[in-house]
């Protein structure tokens, strides 16, 4: 755990240095890991190991907004658990494909575990959908515990690319039962779209077009609201670094 009073860090565990005119995340000298030698966060969380890498200190702010979005999520590990009534019980990291949300999110999910001792959990949301379907008994209209249940007593959650599908109204009471009941018992969520957050007003007024592009027409009204009950809002802007690493790849394979 990081040192409050340390004025390095500011207490928040990390201080952002300068490396070939790129800003990195570094850890402060004075934390100290919480879990074990030999734990293994990423297979402990279900982390799938294409986000193994994944990690605050690994994550490159390229611009303002990503500089300001690793801000926030050092911050939010800080002054973990949550618990006061206005600071927010989770993050809803928001923008376009391959910005870094995924990264970051992971990143907190890692740091939480191995700073703070969290057990946390990391669930693709297409992935969850189906494992709750399969477990659902369309004659008692149940679903198996066991599949729910860790789900909902995880310190941490992380659902990644939600509103990736449309919902139906069975999706949208289970996840609303998910999320409702992390709320009501103080269980911090981080969730990742690629779905601009907007109201339900400024949506109606947008073109028909662009409203498919808003998270509040994939998920509904209802489950928008608990998320702004339950998260702070975090908004990554950027290009797609996906893309540009593929376009490097292809540059180099042309090479002779």
């Amino acid at each position: 755990m990081s040192d409050p009073s340390c004025e390095r860090c500011g207490g928040t565990g990390f201080e952002i240095v300068s490396r070939d005119g790129r800003e990195y995340a570094q850890a402060c000298a004075c934390r100290r890991p919480a879990s074990g030698p030999g734990r293994d966060p990423a297979s402990a969380c279900r982390i799938p190991p294409r986000y193994e890498h994944c990690t605050l200190e690994s994550f490159e702010p390229g611009n303002p907004s990503l500089s300001a979005a690793l801000e926030k999520a050092m911050a939010f590990c800080s002054g973990y658990p949550h618990l006061g009534a206005d600071e927010g019980l989770g993050l809803l990291f928001s923008g376009d494909n391959g910005v870094g949300k995924t990264h970051l999110a992971v990143g907190v999910l890692r740091e939480l575990v191995e700073t703070k001792g969290a057990r946390g959990q990391y669930w693709d949301f297409h992935e969850l959908i189906r494992e709750i379907k399969s477990s659902y008994d369309p004659e008692t209209k149940t679903t198996e515990l066991q599949v729910l249940e860790p789900v909902v007593d995880a310190d941490v959650l992380l659902l990644d690319d939600l509103g990736a599908w449309k919902m139906t109204d069975w999706m949208n009471d289970t996840l609303f039962y998910i999320l409702n009941s992390r709320y009501m018992a103080k269980r911090p969520t981080l969730i990742t779209t690629n779905y601009q957050d907007v109201t339900r007003e400024e949506a109606l007024a947008a073109d028909p077009l662009r409203r498919r592009e808003f998270l509040v027409e994939r998920i509904g009204q209802r489950l928008r609201s608990r998320l702004m009950e339950m998260c702070l809002v975090v908004r990554l802007q950027g290009s797609d670094h996906r893309q540009a690493r593929q376009q490097a790849n292809q540059v180099a394979l042309r090479r002779p």
